[in-house]
This record gives structure tokens, C-alpha cells and sequence, in this order.
């Protein structure tokens, strides 16, 4: 029986749907996926015996195809989804703002984002509560799905400050501008966000192949990758 399980499961292809956003999930100079979260992700559902399929999308592109059950799953679930079935929370994202240390830009709450020229993920103005969404009506504010562009915006004077996932605005400026010096302005709360699936099958796998992860110490050392200093 266990084996005919198995089979089964390998018949069944699961289509997962992740946030492309490296360090998280992304493709890898050899073109190969790669990130904390896909590996993840693809150990646990492997291990299970799922044959998986990965996609990764822009935030938004990625609720829509979720929401439209052209996906299976997806990683992270920041936002409520009808429907969904949530897994354990697993994921520490710790938003912040950047800006260039020669601006010599002061923030020390939420509220000083008010009048700045600020660039920010996709779906932030939704995630990042009220306090937010109040500061940034008196700014000049622009959500963008493209990291890089918005570093862009940064290293060229044409924006005040990007809000991000810490470790994503630390690779990636170290990526693009390695040499241009930064401050981060520690404003939000670390979130702890799940997966979302539409069966609650896929989502008793998970829970219990991640508990195993944290059990066996493998879950720390692989969110300690990419950690910024």
C-alpha cells in the first residue's frame, strides 16, 4: 500500500508557483532554480514523492494564477486568499527601507516615510498595515514587481527609498552596485508567512516534512543563507 501511495503521488505533477525574488527563489547564473525558498519548498515535496513543477512570477502575476487554480501552491502567502488552506508559517520576512548613505536620510518610525520619493514591492501598500498606507498617501510612492529596477531608481537619485524584504534589497544592491554605500532603516516587524494550496492534503505534506526540517536543525541552516551582516 505504501507503495502504490507512492506511485501515485509520483503520477501526480504539482504545480507550485513561487515569488520571483532572489535570495527567496530565483534562477541562478547557470539558469537553474535556486533560493531558500525554492530548496525548501522542492526538499520537502520531493521527499514526499511529489513530482513538482515550479513557476515563478511577480507577485501580483503569481495571486492571479493562484487565484485563477493555475496553480496548486504558492510561496509566500502574504495576503488573505478565499479558499486557501494556509500552512505553518515558515518563512521570516523582515521588510526595511534602504537609502543611500550619502542622503543621510533619518527615519525612526513609519510615519517619516511621509513626503519622500519611495519605491516599494508589489502589494506593499496592502501587507504593510495602516500606519503605512497613511505615511505613503503624502509621498510620492511607486510599487514596482522589478527589484532591480527599483535599486535603479535608488543608485540614480530618482527615488528616496526602496521598502523591501532585507534580505533581498541586500543582495541584490550588493549585485548591482557593490561600491555604493546604504543604510538600512529598520521600520516593520519580521512576519512569519506560510504556503498556500488548494487541498489539504498538500498542506498536511508540508507541515509535517517541515517539521522534520526544523527538527533535524536543517531548517535554520537554510534560512541562515543569505542573511545580511
Amino acid at each position: 500500500m505504501a507503495l502504490l501511495a507512492t506511485s501515485v503521488k509520483a503520477a501526480e505533477i504539482l504545480r507550485v508557483g513561487l515569488h520571483l525574488s532572489a535570495p527567496w527563489s530565483f534562477y541562478n547564473d547557470a539558469g537553474a532554480l535556486d533560493g531558500i525558498e525554492y530548496q525548501l519548498m522542492s526538499r520537502i515535496f520531493s521527499q514526499a514523492g511529489y513530482q513538482v513543477e515550479f513557476e515563478l512570477h511577480s507577485y501580483s502575476r503569481l495571486l492571479k494564477q493562484f487565484s485563477d487554480h493555475k496553480l496548486d501552491c504558492i510561496s509566500p502567502a502574504a495576503v488573505d486568499i478565499a479558499g486557501a488552506i494556509y500552512t505553518q508559517p515558515y518563512l521570516p520576512f523582515k521588510d526595511v527601507a534602504i537609502s543611500l548613505q550619502q542622503a543621510a536620510i533619518t527615519l525612526n518610525s513609519v510615519s517619516d516615510l511621509s513626503g519622500k520619493r519611495i519605491v516599494a514591492y508589489q502589494q506593499a501598500e496592502k501587507i504593510l498595515g495602516q500606519n503605512y498606507q497613511h505615511a505613503i498617501s503624502a509621498a510620492s510612492y511607486l510599487e514596482l514587481a522589478e527589484r532591480k529596477l527599483q535599486l535603479e531608481l535608488l543608485f540614480s537619485h530618482r527615488v528616496d527609498l526602496v521598502i523591501g524584504e532585507q534580505r533581498v534589497l541586500h543582495y541584490l544592491a550588493n549585485k548591482v552596485a557593490p561600491q555604493q554605500p546604504f543604510e538600512t532603516h529598520y521600520l516593520f516587524n519580521e512576519a512569519l508567512y506560510p504556503a498556500a494550496c488548494w487541498q489539504a492534503e498538500w498542506v498536511t505534506v508540508f507541515n509535517r516534512g517541515l517539521a522534520q526540517l526544523q527538527q533535524s536543525g536543517k531548517l535554520k541552516q537554510l534560512l541562515l543563507q543569505y542573511l545580511p551582516n
